[in-house]
């Protein structure tokens, strides 16, 4: 004979220990009614009495509580709300290419400014020392290394860099 498990709440289990006969011989005898009663009726119990079947009034009584459920949960709980916009058809604009040379950022002893503040940073700044906004376009990893923006993991410390997050998402 096979072992079944069977999870009951803690009320149908004290109905249980409540009768004579152990709960494995009523769980059978259970079981096998259920599906003897299957077995004669297979159009599935959709007549106009459904009602006045246990198994009917059971189906009717559940909805209703998973009705109430939802409607409580509804008014209770703010929905969040996700959107995702996905155009078929469009590409992105990409850059025209020409063969003219372009500009080149002026190296030396230029003085550069904040992006977000303003600040004048000095040539060996990475970050601004008023804001903490990136100064210049070099990539680093937590630890202090530098590293390309191409790699996935750092190669000192191990870490994840920002182009692994990316190669995730896509």
């Amino acid at each position: 004979m096979s072992k079944i498990t069977v999870r009951a709440d803690d009320e149908l289990v004290e109905r249980l220990e409540a009768r004579e006969e152990s709960k494995s011989q009523l769980v059978r005898e259970a079981l096998r009614a259920y599906l003897d009663d299957e077995l004669a009726e297979p159009s599935g119990g959709s007549s106009d009495g459904q009602n006045d079947t246990l198994d009917g009034f059971l189906a009717d009584r559940v909805t209703e509580l998973v009705d109430e459920r939802v409607a409580y949960h509804m008014r209770t709980h703010q929905q969040d709300v996700n959107v995702n916009l996905q155009f078929e058809g469009a590409t992105p604009e990409r850059a025209s290419v020409s063969d003219e040379p372009t500009a080149q950022p002026e190296t030396g002893d230029v003085d550069r400014s904040c992006g977000q503040c303003g600040e004048t940073l000095d040539g060996d700044h990475v970050y601004c020392p008023n804001c903490g906004e990136k100064a210049s376009r070099r990539a680093f990893c937590d630890c202090g290394d530098e590293i390309r923006s191409d790699w996935g993991f750092c190669p000192s410390c191990g870490r994840r860099t920002p182009a692994a997050d990316v190669l995730d998402s896509a």
